[in-house]
Order: structure tokens, then sequence, then C-alpha cells
């Protein structure tokens, strides 16, 4: 059961492995949210989050069309309590590539606000799931959005 693997003890004297929330950068106020759920859902688990960023390169050109130093702000200025690393991929297939950033059963955390239709987030974490990972799909508050805005 997946669950059991996740709140395990080990039975060495090991230190437990950390586990890896995978925060994939959507828009900032949503990532912010994204990054605040997975504060709270590992804060008991010996966790640290990995905040990745796909960025999308045409085919027709060999450049980012967006500033790496940009991206580099953009990755800075999201804060966590928990231990993060921050990755910036260039690529031509995100999904493919965002695929390959994660382990088996990754825990990835998403945020997404209600609508009627199928968001783009949401379709994300149909994908993941369809590819065996484990998907957090959180909504942020208005009181929190105003907060950051």
């Amino acid at each position: 059961m997946k669950y059991e693997m996740l709140c395990a003890e080990p039975i060495t004297g090991t230190p437990p492995t950390q586990l890896d929330l995978v925060v994939p950068f959507t828009t900032p106020e949503l990532t912010r949210a994204a990054i605040r759920a997975a504060d709270a859902f590992g804060s008991d688990l010996h966790a640290a989050i990995r905040l990745v960023r796909l960025q999308a390169v045409p085919f027709h050109t060999d450049i980012s069309p967006v500033n790496p130093e940009f991206i580099e702000a953009q990755l800075s200025s999201m804060e966590a309590n928990l231990p993060m690393r921050r990755f910036a991929v260039f690529t031509r297939d995100c999904e493919n590539d965002l695929l390959a950033t994660l382990k088996p059963d990754s825990v990835v955390i998403l945020a997404a606000r209600p609508r009627f239709w199928k968001t783009k987030t949401e379709r994300l974490a149909a994908m993941l799931l369809r590819h065996g990972h484990w998907v957090v799909l959180v909504s942020p508050s208005r009181k929190q959005e105003a907060q950051h805005a």
C-alpha cells in the first residue's frame, strides 16, 4: 500500500529519506498556493520541496523567448518553510520533460481555481495520475490570493 511507504519508519538506525514534494510552476499565485499546501502536507513527513519551472522553447529557435534571468528571479521569489530546491527546464516537450524529472510514485502538488470546465492544471493532474504519480490538487483561498496581490 503506497500510504505505508510514505509513512513507514526505517528499520535500521539510519535517518529517514526525504519525501520529495514536486511543485510544477504554473502561475505565480497558484504556485505560491501549491507551495503553502506542500509546507502543510510535508511539515511532519521529513519532506523537501522541488519547484520545477518548465519553459517551452519553440522548434524554430535554439533560445528561449523568455529571458533566463526573469525565470531565475521568478523562482527566487518563491519561499517555503520546508527546504526547497528550484529548477528551470528549457524544453520543447513540456509534458515528457516534466515526467522525466519525476521519480516513480512522485507526490506532485498543484493549485487550481475551481471552474466549470477542466483547467490546464487539472488536465496536467490527470496526465500525472495516468502515469502513476500521486497528485494533490488544492484550491487557493481568495484571502490568500488577496494577501499576495
